[in-house]
């Protein structure tokens, strides 16, 4: 895979004077030869106001499929999808299988980051508890990859009103009367700009029709290091549902989305029954940060890989100054600078979210804790072996590199999630 190579060769070649050469290691899930995918759902309700709808959607990169080439022209690959629902006794209640064949006229489109082949599923459900597992199989090198989510549809035609799960957006495409007819969705509700228009789409059922249903949308920013989420837009509409199932989509200039984490909450009212849902969303860097706040938190996140001098010097220059900086350092180490994207700054940044969604403490960011940090640098593990409840030990995660041959411990001394790198493994970081 052209990406991995290229992302160690650069950061190697350009980090290697930073103090104590850091350097960040490739995404293990994408990029090594498995046909990793990326997998989001949205639940929807039927017109029979029986049975709920679940869409599912899978995103396959070129780079992750293996291509030979064509018996007549270019290059060709092919994989199988693999969809089963299992209920609570696990039993498989469907199953649906998938195959694709691809052909493409050049090599590097084979190494693409940016195409890619989504699938859309839908299944029509009764309620109940369910679990989906989404297989990928490459078809050329017999490899696979898999996904597994839990999902719980209740009962809503007794209810005067509720809600299907939010989807987000990064296009949209509507007929002449303003119906959705294809989009695009978002697949880890991250967006890399705050440029261009924010799409939500989503199902509303009513018991009742023909009765007014105000629909109230709360945009709560996350307020750096305090956590606490601050009220940003509170916005109403009301609408006269024409039949009990109806679909909105809400837009909003993203531009007025200052921060770069949210809580969106949807509420559905009717009289004086309402119905919420919720869910979160983020930013990363992709394009320069155009406010002080941004670009000084940018920065921030990228001390793993600048010197301590340099960070010092920019986080105290002019904004102009700052926004230079930013724009040099990452073209500077472009692994691929006839495409409009910087892989590798995409690459980082959406490890910084990670990270944030997943490890973010208390007191902490999660790019600024232990776990963070050395995903940041190194990548996903090939392993982690998680030990949540030992009767003899605070809970402690071991991360396995084989490539790298790394080993760090994380332990977790208070027990409220805060893991920390234990100091025996404190060297491993900085061997290389």
């Amino acid at each position: 895979m052209k990406f991995k190579v290229s992302l160690i060769v650069l950061l190697l070649g350009f980090v290697s004077g930073a103090a104590f050469a850091q350097y960040m290691g490739t995404n293990q899930q994408s990029g090594v030869g498995l046909p990793f995918f990326e997998l989001t759902y949205q639940h929807r309700f039927d017109a029979d106001l029986k049975h709920h709808r679940l869409l599912i959607m899978s995103s396959h990169l070129y780079d992750d499929l293996t291509f030979i080439k064509s018996d007549t022209s270019g290059f060709d690959t092919q994989f199988e999808m693999l969809f089963a629902i299992y209920d609570q006794n696990e039993n498989v209640v469907m199953m649906r299988t998938v195959n694709r064949k691809i052909n493409v006229p050049s090599f590097d489109l084979t190494n693409s980051r940016e195409e890619a082949v989504v699938l859309k599923e839908e299944f029509k459900l009764p309620p109940g508890e369910y679990s989906l597992l989404a297989k990928a199989t490459d078809l050329i090198t017999n490899k696979s990859a898999k996904r597994k989510i839990k999902f719980t549809f209740k009962e809503f035609s007794d209810k005067p009103v509720a809600l299907g799960s939010l989807l987000f957006l990064q296009s949209v495409t509507q007929d002449s009367s303003g119906q959705v007819v294809d989009y695009e969705p978002t697949f880890s509700n991250n967006f890399t700009v705050k440029a261009g228009i924010f799409y939500v789409y989503y199902d509303v059922y009513v018991k009742q029709i023909g009765q007014p249903v105000t629909l109230r949308y709360i945009f709560k920013g996350e307020k750096r290091r305090s956590k606490k989420k601050i009220v940003e837009i509170d916005s109403m509409i009301t609408v006269i549902p024409q039949n009990h199932i109806f679909s909105q989509l809400f837009t909003l200039k993203r531009e007025r989305l200052k921060r770069n984490k949210y809580l969106l909450t949807v509420e559905a009212i009717v009289g004086n029954k309402k119905a919420q849902v919720s869910q979160s969303f983020s930013f990363f860097w992709s394009t320069v940060p155009s406010t002080e706040e941004d670009i000084d938190l940018a920065l921030h996140q990228m001390s793993y890989i600048l010197n301590a001098d340099t960070l010092k010097k920019y986080l105290n220059a002019s904004l102009e100054e700052k926004k230079a900086f930013f724009e040099r350092y990452w073209k500077e180490r472009d692994p691929d600078p006839t495409t409009a994207k910087n892989e590798l700054k995409d690459e980082y940044f959406k490890r910084v979210n990670y990270a944030n969604t997943y490890f973010s403490t208390m007191t902490q960011d999660g790019w600024e804790t232990d776990r963070g940090r050395i995903l940041i640098k190194f990548g996903f593990p090939d392993d982690i072996e998680r030990h949540p409840f030992e009767i003899d030990s605070p809970p402690y995660e071991i991360w396995q590199y084989y490539t790298l041959r790394k080993t760090f411990l994380f332990v977790d001394y208070t027990g409220f999630g805060d893991y920390r790198l234990d100091p025996r493994y404190y060297d491993m970081e900085y061997d290389y």
